[in-house]
């Protein structure tokens, strides 16, 4: 699943392209629910691939220009997307989340108030009744008083990878670990070269 826009069109959507047989289908949007005239982009997938949080601006009711949503697969069929509330948008930027494997975690991007500077790495967590609490600010470990980007969390749950370009580097930003010991995230560790360079590296996937 991926973020494009289509030619002559300036708004972004969700594609979907599969594996078969070696080789990757001809992509489609990935559903006329998750999709609008407007942006959908930067998504992350439960790894059942049934839960969905995405990245909706203007096209849909919220709280700030880019919100988060979430739509839950069932059979086939996307459900309507849900704004996930307060307790995670806000009126100001919202972006770039990434899910825990089960679906219960997620980490994401704001640069609302309370932060750590420039753009900083939130995370709130679902309860047994499917609410997510308040989002916390990871703190000034992880965060820095510029840009702390596009989290990625490992399938093992405490492995996060993100790109920052105020920890100390190879260039403008570049790609870090951290890892949650008994909940305190230890100091942040660059990937080194040949994965930074003196250019920007702005997002990691495994």
């Amino acid at each position: 699943i991926f973020t494009a826009t289509e030619k002559n069109h300036e708004n972004e959507n969700l594609y979907v392209s599969r594996l078969e047989n070696g080789s990757w289908s001809q992509p489609k949007s990935l559903s006329a629910m998750i999709n609008t005239p407007e942006n959908e982009g930067t998504c992350s997938i439960s790894a059942d691939g049934r839960i969905l949080v995405f990245t909706s601006c203007q096209g849909r009711k919220g709280f700030g220009n880019c919100d988060l949503f979430i739509s839950y697969k069932t059979g086939n069929d996307w459900s309507e997307p849900q704004n996930l509330g307060r307790n995670i948008n806000s009126p100001a930027w919202e972006s770039q989340p990434t899910l825990s494997s089960d679906g219960h975690t997620l980490y994401f991007v704001s640069d609302k108030i309370g932060g750590q500077g420039k753009r900083d790495i939130w995370v709130s967590k679902q309860d047994s009744t499917g609410n997510w609490s308040k989002s916390v600010n990871l703190g000034n470990t992880v965060n820095t008083p510029d840009d702390d980007l596009s989290p990625f969390l490992h399938a093992n749950g405490k492995t996060l990878f993100f790109s920052s370009e105020g920890h100390l580097g190879m260039g403008g930003l570049d790609i870090f670990y951290t890892e949650s010991q008994d909940g305190v995230w230890t100091k942040p560790q660059n990937l080194g070269y040949p994965i930074n360079t003196h250019e920007d590296q702005v997002a990691l996937f495994i």
